[in-house]
C-alpha cells in the first residue's frame, strides 16, 4: 500500500511537472507540495545524505526543479513521435528545431547544475540522483500504463 501511495504521488508530480508552461501552476499547492516532498525523502534516502548535507542539498534541488519544470519534455519526444511524411518541408524543420532547443536547454541546465550539486554531493551522489529520477520516472510510467489497461 506504501509503494502505491508512493508511485501515486511521483506519478502526479513527475507528470505535472513535464509541461508546466501550459498549466497554472497554483493549482493544488498542498498536493504538488506533498508530492514533491516525497520525492525529497526518496533522494535523501537512495543517497544516503545525512540531515546536515539534506540541508544543504534540499534549496538547491528546488531551483533545480524549478528550472527542469519549464523545460518542455513534450517538445524534445515529439520529434520520436511523429509522422515525418505527414510534415511540409518547414513543419520538419520547426520541430527540429524546436527539439534542439530543449534538448539544449536540458544539457545547459544539466551542466549548471552539476557545479552546484558537486558543492554539496560527491560525483556518485549525483549518479545517483539521476538515477533515482530516472528509477521513478520508470515507476510512474509503469503504475500509469498499468492503470490503463484497466
Amino acid at each position: 500500500m506504501k509503494n502505491i501511495y508512493f508511485v501515486m504521488l511521483v506519478s502526479l508530480a513527475v507528470f505535472s511537472g513535464l509541461n508546466t508552461k501550459s498549466q497554472n501552476r497554483n493549482r493544488f499547492p498542498v498536493l504538488r507540495e506533498r508530492i514533491f516532498e516525497t520525492k525529497l525523502n526518496e533522494i535523501k534516502l537512495n543517497l544516503k545524505l545525512d540531515q546536515a548535507d539534506f540541508e544543504k542539498f534540499r534549496p538547491v534541488y528546488i531551483r533545480y526543479e524549478s528550472e527542469l519544470s519549464e523545460i518542455d519534455f513534450k517538445q524534445i519526444a515529439k520529434l520520436h513521435k511523429v509522422d515525418a511524411d505527414s510534415l511540409t518541408a518547414e513543419q520538419a524543420d520547426r520541430l527540429i528545431v524546436n527539439q534542439m532547443e530543449e534538448a539544449k536547454n536540458l544539457i545547459l541546465l544539466r551542466e549548471k547544475y552539476y557545479k552546484e550539486f558537486k558543492k554539496v554531493l560527491s560525483p556518485q551522489q549525483i549518479i545517483k540522483l539521476y538515477q533515482t529520477e530516472a528509477d521513478m520516472l520508470k515507476k510512474v510510467t509503469k503504475e500509469m500504463k498499468r492503470r490503463q489497461l484497466k
